[in-house]
């Protein structure tokens, strides 16, 4: 049967390789032979000897890379298009020797191509010495036609394949570049259509974005934060953030349309930078509307009914927006905010004036100015199951509502709550299998995730600075929460703890940190998402040394090899890898720094055990005596206070607190030191009614106030103690409370024992 371009233009836009494979070529014994009428190249195919190497700084290697983006870039401007490597020009098979698969392809090519173009890149027929059958398959454009984003290395002839700016489109069997500025000529005669629809309203005063779905499922939490913040006068600006595919946009355009139907506003201008889109078949590009700060204020004018203020200047058009916007209880949209470079636009949002309100939707929070920033979560799993239902509801989804209730959770956990993530892997398959298997497979690094993922973070990582990419490495290595100790350790910031705090702040506002509270440390650990940490990875992975270098500063970490002494580092390892009650052994290292006289070293591990438990008494305890020390009075008070309240219900331990804060308190310069300081005593007394301390600081004080029958009632069962220190305190204040009481025949006792 002949083919048809028609055949092979579907199987391209399917990215069926299957069906590419059956219509190419003939299996004779895993040989692939190509089939009568397919050994010529078209505007659809192409053949190639063998696939680019990977190589850094292989001149050879980089001009492959270039010359493969001329041909992609020429086939994605036209209809699609497969190239096959390991064929010769006698159109016999070789075999392609470089292992390359979906996402090696991808990361060469997107240093010449914008990433709107996805190529899926397949092996087939492989050979017992891994000579393989290479098949690039590239989707056709959207309405977009796509230019090189980086201009091309010389040729061996010092001549550059391509510029930046320049373009390229397939004529017959060739690639044909298109100089810059010839491409939007060549633009608007190739144009193609756009189909969907940009606004579900376009009236006067009112133009609302067309919805991304066809049933909104409500979160009724975040649904009514975001509706009363947009009608909330003292906020300017609703920025909902979270990472990409989290349903930002949806969200945002219900309120939006809720709002309209409520008449919450006099009029509501919607403008989108969304300029991508992914589908089950692929990444499309789309034309955004919002490019420039330009278009926002001709957006505003068109809404508004003043098309004449477009002429003017773009000074004179922010003056005359922000005079129309002024106590106009109108309503700004503007989605995907992180696409635009533009930082006027920024700047605009940041000042809108008063009476006028903006939402806005991005990855990343970018206005500050009178905002309330509203993270967009992922669904939990009440929320996705009723996702997944009306998903059944559409064309090719039906066999989504045969899910039993512990598929829908596998389905969800697997795509981590995203709804772009569960749409997009429900639409590429056909049974409740295949969706459970591809959604296993997407955080396992599967050739199929490798395009989602690409979408969902790639941009947001590329804007980032070096410190915010490296946290997210560190992170991505490990399975389980770590300590923020661990990440300064991992980055060699030990002097720059607020930087990095500050940084991991913003991450987590971002959603892409997560943060859990460990109760033994008493401190947040940090984490990323199973989605997150699969692409993050993937960028680990190009540089093993990285992953290798990180590992060996925290194992040294972990097991304090950086520590001098067995006895401290024993205890200093137990800290770090987080052993249950570690505030004892910071404890225990801090009375041992004592004894050395390192008291400041001593203060400073004392204040980390109180950070890890607050109510460790211990440490309070410990911190007020060296306080005290210090004659830091009013601390080691404090301190005191707070060892009582959090003190053993019962015993010497409690004694001991209570008896060494009445000590404290006698030397306080309160007005009712002793009446406190007996108090505590009292206390203490309780606990160890036989503590000679105790019985004799008290009695002191009882004496002051002329209590001597108090005086007399605990220092006489101490008349004969055997410590003769204990007896140089007593007996002389004993002497005394019996001659205030004029007790004849005690004094003589008292006296003969003195004389003795």
């Amino acid at each position: 049967m002949p083919f048809r371009d028609s055949d092979i233009a579907k199987a391209i836009y399917n990215r069926n390789v299957q069906s590419i494979v059956s219509l190419f070529f003939k299996n004779e014994n895993n040989i692939p032979k190509i089939k009568h009428g397919f050994n010529t190249e078209t505007e659809l195919w192409d053949y190639k000897s063998n696939s680019p190497k990977i190589a850094r700084n292989d001149k050879i290697a980089l001009e492959d890379w270039a010359e493969m983006c001329k041909d992609i870039l020429a086939f994605h401007n036209q209809k699609g298009g497969i190239i096959f490597f390991g064929i010769d020009d006698d159109f016999k098979f070789l075999g392609a020797n470089t292992t390359l698969d979906s996402k090696k392809v991808n990361d060469k090519i997107k240093k010449y191509l914008p990433d709107t173009i996805w190529v899926e890149y397949h092996r087939e027929f492989i050979q017992s010495d891994q000579r393989y059958l290479g098949i690039a398959i590239i989707q056709p454009r959207g309405p977009v036609f796509e230019r090189f984003t980086y201009t091309s290395p010389k040729k061996y002839n010092g001549k550059l394949i391509f510029k930046k700016g320049d373009s390229a489109i397939r004529q017959g069997d060739s690639s044909i570049i298109i100089k810059q500025n010839e491409v939007n000529k060549f633009h608007s005669n190739k144009l193609s259509p756009i189909l969907n629809k940009i606004y579900t309203v376009d009236e006067s005063y009112f133009r609302i974005l067309q919805p991304d779905y066809n049933k909104f499922v409500e979160r009724k939490e975040l649904c009514k934060e975001v509706l009363n913040s947009i009608n909330d006068p003292r906020v300017s600006v609703t920025s909902l953030i979270g990472i990409g595919g989290v349903g930002k946009t949806a969200t945002a355009t219900w309120a939006v349309l809720e709002a309209y139907k409520k008449s919450l506003f006099r009029f509501i201008v919607s403008i989108t930078a969304k300029d991508r889109e992914l589908t089950a078949f692929g990444i499309k590009a789309l034309e955004p509307k919002l490019t420039s700060f330009e278009s926002l204020l001709n957006a505003i004018f068109d809404v508004l009914g003043f098309p004449e203020l477009k002429t003017n200047s773009i000074l004179e058009k922010e003056k005359e927006a922000k005079e129309l916007l002024k106590n106009s209880d109108g309503l700004l949209y503007v989605d995907n905010l992180e696409t635009v470079d533009d930082l006027r636009i920024i700047m605009f949002l940041d000042s809108l004036p008063v009476g006028v309100h903006a939402i806005v939707t991005s990855r990343r929070s970018r206005v500050r100015v009178a905002t309330r920033p509203i993270e967009v979560k992922q669904l939990n799993e009440k929320e996705a199951i009723s996702f997944i239902k009306t998903l059944s509801e559409e064309s090719g989804l039906k066999y989504c509502s045969s899910f039993s209730k512990n598929e829908y959770f596998r389905i969800r956990n697997s795509c981590d709550g995203i709804p772009l993530a569960m749409r997009w892997t429900l639409t590429k398959s056909k049974t409740p299998q295949d969706a459970l298997r591809l959604a296993e497979n997407i955080t396992h690094r599967s050739l199929q995730g490798e395009e989602l993922l690409e979408f969902c973070f790639r941009r947001v990582f590329q804007e980032m600075d070096s410190i915010e990419k490296e946290i997210l490495q560190i992170l991505s290595i490990f399975n389980h929460p770590i300590q923020y100790e661990a990440i300064i350790v991992g980055m060699n910031m030990d002097g720059l703890h607020e930087r990095v705090s500050d940084v991991i702040e913003g991450l987590i506002e971002d959603a892409l940190v997560n943060r859990i509270f460990d109760t033994e440390t008493n401190d947040y650990n940090f984490f990323l998402s199973p989605i997150t940490k699969s692409f993050i990875y993937a960028d680990v992975r190009k540089d093993k040394q990285f992953e290798k270098n990180i590992r060996k500063k925290l194992t040294r970490y972990f097991e304090a090899n950086d520590i001098q002494g067995e006895e401290k580092r024993k205890i200093i390892r137990g800290i770090r890898q987080g052993e249950s009650n570690n505030e004892s052994a910071l404890i225990d290292l801090a009375i041992s720094a004592k004894r050395k006289h390192d008291i400041d070293g001593a203060e400073i591990l004392l204040n980390q055990a109180l950070n890890r438990n607050p109510r460790s008494w211990k440490a309070s305890r410990e911190l007020a005596e060296l306080y005290r020390k210090k004659e830091n009075l009013s601390e080691a008070l404090k301190l005191y206070e707070q060892a009582a309240i959090n003190s053993p219900r019962r015993g010497n331990d409690k004694a001991l607190i209570y008896r060494e804060w009445g000590m404290l308190l006698r030397q306080s310069g309160l007005p009712k030191a002793t009446d406190y300081a007996i108090d505590k005593f009292e206390v203490s007394l309780l606990e160890a009614p036989n503590d000679e301390i105790t019985l004799t600081a008290v009695s002191q004080l009882y004496y002051k106030k002329g209590m001597n029958k108090k005086v007399i009632e605990y220092l006489e069962p101490l008349i004969n103690h055997p410590n003769q220190r204990t007896r140089t305190f007593v007996l002389p204040l004993l002497l005394k409370a019996y001659k205030n009481t004029n007790d004849i025949l005690k004094i003589a006792q008292v006296k003969k024992l003195m004389e003795n």
